[in-house]
């Protein structure tokens, strides 16, 4: 090569590397810039880190603020093990206190705070966590984290496991495939309605066997410290407003099994005096008892262990009121049994009966399967099958008594004797009336009137004292004529009013039926014209339906309303009644002998859709009528489709559009009434921790469980008796009579606790006194105790249970000694 060429060739090459190095400097250089650019896009810092392993979220808060006024901050990164698990948006809020230690007034926006899913693959364990913010310019910038929170320890979710996922499932799946497969096979002859009868009883199967619940009992174990229990939460939340529910029967009833023996009569672990659980209505409580034969809901605690128990506890009512009630429709108006389950559907899983945690449909159960047992009774000849059936009948009528709430009881009663002796009356020439109805009829009475009578000779005391108090046994009588003009549209509302929190309407109030009287009313009148009679059963519903509207929204005198045993129950209680009337008469409509022909003119249609808006209107009008509180809960896109589902599924009742009006009610009811169910696996087991146990039972050695005065926490004083240990102070449905006896011994304040009662007991000085007696709800009775002055000898208890915090007020105290002290709960011995 030349040497001129090869110097060239030297000179290009070093001069590309002058490029590269000069390239590589620049590089480094724009970097170092860039970084300190980051270093100087913004500012924050990471404040709290909340890791919920339950539901596998996160919650973040602090503060983070851009250096440069004119941008902003646009999402949040959040890092854990070092993958990126979020970008987007967060809640901001006002930070006064950032702005004054920096100077900085246009930081007063700068609060932020995010709440994030944890990904599954995100390994269970400790893991680093890092956090970043990024401004609209697209700078991205790291938001430092106090060395105590750069760690965060993720753990194992308790969920329900596999073969209890696939359990509910087909617990759902099974009785919609039936219905569907009829459907599509419609017209191959099979017998349908058994193995549709066969897979809802399978689906009650399955969710017993694998432990699902609703129930709100949850809400008693979290804020118990130290109580051991195996629950299994999955799907929703707890219910605070059930508090008779997780407060009152479910922690009732599981103290029951926890007792020595078991299943007493008479509960000696709670109170002082015990209470006896013979007068404890709704569903009850497992006693060893005759009685319990009439209260299967309880039978599960016999049968089985806790979990699969408090299954059985949950779900009888809904399952068995949908089977009795779908029985009696379609055996007392002979409809097709697609149509008949929609119906009972409608009433099973109605807002009214899932706010009260299935109790309306229990006693909705009793009260059709006795219907079904009168029916069947005058149907058979063979004796001894009309026997069984009066053995039926006899067991229905004594659960429903059992049931021991004459507010739905007494106008239940009212509605479906009517309709069974109309019955009769229409199916009289069908019936038989022999030696076989006569003998079942007896057998029935013989049957209600042992297990009532031996209720009656374990209960009569404890009915007795209930009988003397101010609440319920004094209540005064009940002339009606208090009902809101808008009550007839509260179940159509109750999607959105039964999930908000308002102090002039509860859930429990909130929840409803959905009515269609505005239109069931004229489909009637043309029905029985077009048939040219007046139906008995038809006319004894308007009958009972037309007197429960009168005396709730007119009234009755004083002693009409004795008389009539309407005065006994409330009116703000007539919606189960009104519920069920409505489904009979939707059922008398879509009753295959009551179909008429001609609805599909021009002129039937027109008529039904100028009907509609006129019912369209009158909805409108009763929205005006709510009162502010509540109409403020309704969005008026949501009012809008209220106006709109009536009107439609009025028109569709009076044109004959039967599915369509099962399709519009079911999806309004399930939309309402699914969501507030809790989803999740029922506790398998109810026990204090080792600790505590051994605490209390070192106070006193001569009883197996020394009683304990709690302190402050309903949900202690809750759960503690499930697991076995004795409180002074629980659910008291008579007063205990020790107790009053010495805080109250001149009864000054028997008007305040000589009622049904949660017994609350708190710590607050009482000048001039050691304790004072109020009751800041019907339902529960507080007893404000002098910390240093109260004599706790008083109470009956041999220990004293409470939270630190309020530990340290009974410091003072001469009568009590510290005797174990942790960083959740303190206990005192009460010195003798």
């Amino acid at each position: 090569m030349p040497p001129g060429l090869c110097l060239l060739r030297l000179v290009g090459a070093f001069k590309r590397i002058l490029v590269l190095l000069g390239g590589v400097f620049f590089l480094s250089l724009s970097g170092a810039q860039s970084d300190a650019v980051a270093i100087a896009a913004g500012q924050g810092y990471v404040e709290a880190i909340t890791v919920d392993s339950e539901k596998r979220t996160l919650k973040v808060s602090g503060w983070v603020a851009p250096q440069n006024a004119n941008v902003f901050v646009t999402n949040i990164l959040i890092k854990v093990a070092g993958s990126e698990i979020y970008r987007g948006r967060f809640e901001r809020s006002e930070r006064p206190d950032v702005v004054k230690a920096t100077g900085r007034n246009d930081w007063l926006w700068s609060g932020f705070q995010v709440v994030v899913t944890i990904p599954s693959n995100v390994a269970n364990g400790p893991s680093d966590f890092k956090l970043q913010a990024r401004l609209g310019s697209g700078q991205i910038f790291e938001v430092p984290v106090p060395d105590a929170l750069k760690t965060i320890d993720l753990r194992a979710p308790n969920s329900p496991g596999t073969w209890q996922l696939i359990a509910l499932c087909l617990a759902v799946a099974l009785p919609a495939f039936v219905v569907i497969l009829s459907l599509v096979n419609d017209g191959i002859a099979r017998p349908w309605k058994s193995y549709f009868g066969i897979s809802v009883f399978l689906s009650f199967l399955l969710l017993v066997g694998a432990g699902w619940t609703g129930s709100s009992f949850g809400l008693a174990l979290k804020g118990s410290p130290f109580i051991a229990h195996g629950a299994l939460p999955w799907l929703g939340n707890d219910r605070e407003i059930r508090s008779d529910e997780w407060e009152v029967l479910t922690p009732l009833a599981i103290s029951q099994a926890s007792h020595l023996p078991a299943f007493p009569v008479v509960n000696r672990l709670l109170g002082a005096d015990g209470q006896n659980m013979m007068v404890i209505g709704m569903t009850g409580v497992p006693v060893a008892h005759l009685s319990s034969v009439a209260k299967p809901a309880t039978w599960g605690f016999f049968l089985f262990d806790l979990r699969k128990a408090l299954a059985w506890y949950w779900w009888l009512p809904f399952f068995a009121c949908f089977g009795a009630l779908w029985l009696v429709l379609i055996q007392t108006f002979n409809l097709e049994w697609r149509t008949a389950a929609g119906l009972a559907l409608m009433g099973t899983a109605s807002p009214y009966s899932v706010v009260f945690s299935g109790w309306p449909a229990y006693t909705v159960f009793f009260a059709t399967a006795a219907v079904h047992a009168w029916q069947n009774i005058l149907q058979r000849n063979h004796l001894w099958h009309a026997s069984l059936f009066g053995l039926l009948l006899g067991w229905a009528l004594a659960g429903f008594a059992l049931v021991l709430y004459p507010s739905w009881q007494i106008k239940l009663t009212y509605l479906l004797v009517p309709v069974a002796l109309a019955w009769v009356w229409n199916e009289r020439r069908r019936l038989n009336f022999g030696v076989s109805q006569w003998l079942a009829l007896a057998v029935a009475t013989l049957v209600a009137v042992a297990i009532l009578g031996s209720w009656w000779l374990a209960a009569h005391d404890a009915v007795a004292a209930i009988r003397s108090t101010v609440y319920p046994g004094g209540r005064s009588l009940e002339v009606g004529g208090d009902i809101d003009p808008w009550f007839l549209i509260k179940g159509w509302l109750s999607p959105a009013t039964i999930y908000a929190t308002s102090d002039i309407i509860a859930p429990s109030d909130a929840g409803s039926f959905l009515f269609l009287l505005w239109a069931a009313v004229p489909a009637i009148v043309v029905r029985s014209v077009a048939l040219r009679k007046v139906d008995p059963v038809i006319a004894a519903l308007l009958a009972v339906t037309g007197l429960i509207l009168a005396f709730a929204f007119i009234g009755f005198d004083p002693q009409i309303a004795r008389f009539s045993l309407l005065g006994y129950t409330t009116s703000y209680r007539i919606d189960l009644t009104l519920g069920i009337a409505q489904i009979f008469v939707l059922a008398w409509l879509m009753a295959p002998t009551h179909q008429t022909l001609g609805y599909q003119s021009t002129p039937w249609k027109s008529s039904f859709a100028t009907f509609s808006i006129l019912v369209m209107v009158h909805i409108a009008w009763l929205f005006g009528k709510l009162p502010v509180a509540i109409s403020q809960m309704i969005p008026p896109s949501y009012a809008l489709m209220t106006f709109a589902a009536i009107g439609l599924a009025s028109y569709a009742l009076l044109a004959q559009r039967h599915v369509w009006v099962i399709c519009i009610c079911l999806v309004w009811t399930l939309g309402a009434s699914l969501p507030f169910n809790p989803l999740g696996v029922a506790t398998n087991q109810l026990v204090a921790s080792d600790e505590l146990r051994k605490e209390i039972s070192a106070i006193d050695h001569n009883s197996p469980s020394p009683a304990v005065a709690v302190i402050g926490e309903r949900a202690w004083a809750v759960a503690l008796p499930g697991a076995g240990i004795h409180v002074v102070n629980s659910v008291f449905y008579y007063p205990q009579k020790s107790l009053w006896a010495v805080l109250d011994p001149e009864h000054r304040y028997a008007l305040v606790h000589n009622r049904y009662h949660r017994l609350v007991l708190t710590l607050q000085t009482q000048p001039g006194t050691t304790h004072s007696i109020e009751s800041p709800r019907l339902d529960e009775v507080r007893v404000n105790l002098d910390p240093e002055r109260f004599d706790f000898r008083l109470l009956g208890a041999k220990a004293v249970l409470l939270t630190p915090a309020e530990g340290k007020k009974l410091r003072g105290n001469r009568g009590l000694t510290l005797q174990k002290a942790t960083g959740q709960w303190e206990l005192f011995r009460i010195l003798p």
